[in-house]
């Protein structure tokens, strides 16, 4: 959308669970629809991998999260699901194997949810639960990685969510899975990813909106916030453990920035990766064909009329997917 188009408003179906999108004829190449309706429900958690050697024989063994069946053993006697789930900016898969079974009554294709029998305990042949991406993973894998995703976001029953596309340069606001308005934004003046304080580019990543501020901005840059801010806890959990790695914090540091993001709540100001992200109008009418799109120090550009039309529609507690 150009800068001199109004906000689209498009009413769509309110499609909680994703599948509907696809029996809709949902655009599979948009980039917004595929993250936020996937072609399967994605998970909301997952339960914790069991311990084979107290699985009784004749239990029922129950699938970790919600998936669909990939395919059933010529002898019905296993499963293996792909589950569908959301981590930070992407949509990410990882499958789950149940062997050992009997009277495994799932075809191919079919959607299971979390909690859901797979089929009961054989008496004979000991039973498994495996986890897998691009190898099978170690049970102490496995269960670390199960411990770490017992909650998960789901992004189409936030009450008010903005996804965000850096190639397109688009947002798209949307409440409880219906999208509200789309409009064209502009970015940081450095390219790529934001990695460490200073390298003026804006992030990829899933934060909140922590702050709003409208009317007169203090400051020698205050004119070119257009009169509204408002301010996301980047960086976030997945941010913090870049640092770890680059040695530029601590556990201890990365351990409180996910406590405040899980909360919703304001994280480390005060790091290498940076601070200070979040949403602003512009000093005056800008375009992208002239400006490329690249106007900030980091923060995601907004056109005049269109902060002042969505500001409101975007409280406290805002998630925002940046892609």
């Amino acid at each position: 959308m150009t800068s001199s188009s109004s906000c689209l408003r498009r009413v769509l179906p309110l499609c909680l669970l994703a599948w509907t999108a696809v029996a809709q004829g949902a655009d599979e190449t948009d980039l917004f629809e595929s993250y936020l309706r996937p072609a399967h429900p994605a998970a909301d958690g997952f339960a914790p991998v069991p311990d084979a050697a107290k699985i009784r024989p004749g239990s029922p063994l129950h699938a970790l999260a919600h998936g669909r069946v990939v395919s059933v053993g010529a002898e019905r006697n296993s499963v293996t699901l792909e589950h569908l789930y959301h981590e930070n900016h992407e949509l990410l898969r990882v499958r789950s194997e149940y062997s050992g079974l009997e009277g495994v009554e799932l075809h191919p294709g079919a959607l299971v949810t979390r909690g859901q029998v797979m089929g009961q305990v054989s008496k004979s042949v000991r039973p498994s639960v495996s986890l897998s991406t691009d190898r099978r993973m170690s049970t102490e894998e496995a269960w670390r990685f199960t411990s770490t995703r017992a909650r998960l976001p789901q992004p189409a029953t936030e009450p008010v969510l903005v996804l965000i596309s850096h190639a397109k340069h688009q947002l798209r606001l949307y409440e409880r899975g219906v999208e509200r308005a789309r409009v064209e934004v502009g970015f940081g003046q450095g390219t790529g990813p934001k990695q460490e304080r200073g390298d003026n580019r804006t992030p990829v990543g899933m934060y909140f909106i922590i702050h709003t501020l409208r009317g007169e901005i203090p400051g020698p840059y205050g004119a070119f916030y257009g009169g509204h801010w408002l301010k996301v806890n980047y960086p976030n959990p997945w941010d913090a453990r870049r640092g770890v790695e680059r040695g530029w914090l601590n556990e201890k540091t990365r351990e409180r920035i996910t406590r405040a993001w899980e909360a919703r709540e304001a994280t480390d100001a005060n790091t290498r990766l940076g601070s200070g992200i979040g949403f602003h109008g512009w000093a005056s009418e800008w375009s992208l064909e002239q400006s490329r799109g690249r106007l900030s120090w980091g923060c995601v550009v907004f056109h005049p009329r269109d902060i002042a039309a969505l500001y409101d529609r975007m409280p406290r507690g805002t998630m925002v997917v940046l892609f």
